[in-house]
């Protein structure tokens, strides 16, 4: 999961449940488009809203889904977001602690953090510690680069033009493909999440050096707010990664302690790997 588990968001209600699942009967489809004209004029309206976005957090419901295996996984947990925009840079921090396989809830304690250059996995209970360097000294990872493995695309809206440049953007009714998807069924419970959204269809273009990475992906804002409330990333495989955002709130301090990427002092019991730096083919080999 690496990088991708950390942009994202979920419930605040306990424990996580199946996808889309809600006591709220899903919205019938909806193939009308609603508040924007174009993919452009929502691009142009997430970058002025980011503009005035310091810190994000909110609850995240991670789920993934291997279509021929039919495994199905979701995690529950944190996002913390912060942006320093006289900087250009970004600390990403997420927290789960629920897991669900098969219909079995699992307690679980998984920290990651990513600072620009570092990406640092915790896991306490395990005593288990590793860090890896993305990036070469001085430089912070372009936010770019991380539409291809985070299953949240945090930065969207920020690089207006490069998105156009790379992708074939479309605006889709709000329930288009979730309700009525034969392929995924489980879907349709989350027409009642994007009530009152905007879908922005992402492909990459022939020729952009992405096409490989995935065949598409969903986002959903809320028109009013601007803000992220479900994230679906379609690999060719059939795979999907979904992300649900709930209780986002913007603005609020957050402890530095949060966003860490430093070694444990007390390293008794811990085992610990880091990894610098070793050029962008081992990076990618990583991955």
């Amino acid at each position: 999961m690496v990088i991708g588990i950390l942009l994202s968001m979920s419930l605040a209600l306990g424990s996580p449940q199946p996808v889309g699942s809600s006591s709220v009967e899903p919205a019938t489809t909806d193939t009308q488009t609603v508040g924007f004209a174009s993919p452009a004029a929502l691009l142009a309206a997430l970058a002025t809203k980011d503009e005035g976005i310091n810190t994000l957090n909110g609850e995240v419901r991670f789920t993934t889904i291997q279509a021929l295996e039919g495994d199905v996984q979701t995690r529950h947990g944190w996002l913390n977001l912060r942006t320093d925009h006289e900087r250009d840079h970004r600390d990403y921090a997420v927290r789960f602690d629920q897991l669900i396989v098969d219909q079995r809830l699992e307690e679980i304690d998984e920290r990651y953090a990513f600072d620009g250059q570092w990406f640092v996995e915790r896991l306490p209970d395990e005593k288990q510690f590793n860090k890896r360097q993305l990036v070469p000294n001085g430089e912070t990872l372009d936010p770019m680069e991380l539409m291809r493995d985070a299953p949240f695309w945090v930065s969207l809206g920020r690089d207006t033009d490069r998105v156009l440049a790379s992708y074939n953007a479309e605006l889709l009714g709000t329930t288009d493909w979730l309700v009525g998807n034969e392929d995924f069924p489980e879907l349709s419970g989350l027409g009642t999440l994007v009530e009152g959204c905007v879908q922005l269809k992402l492909t990459p273009k022939a020729g952009s050096g992405l096409e490989d990475d995935w065949d598409h992906v969903r986002i959903w804002v809320d028109e009013q707010s601007l803000l992220p409330r479900l994230y679906v990333k379609a690999e060719w495989t059939g795979n999907l990664q979904i992300v649900e955002l709930f209780g986002v709130k913007t603005n609020e301090a957050i402890e530095d302690g949060v966003f860490s990427t430093a070694t444990p002092t007390d390293q008794a019991g811990w085992n610990i790997q880091i990894s610098p730096w070793r050029g962008k083919a081992a990076a990618e080999a990583d991955g």
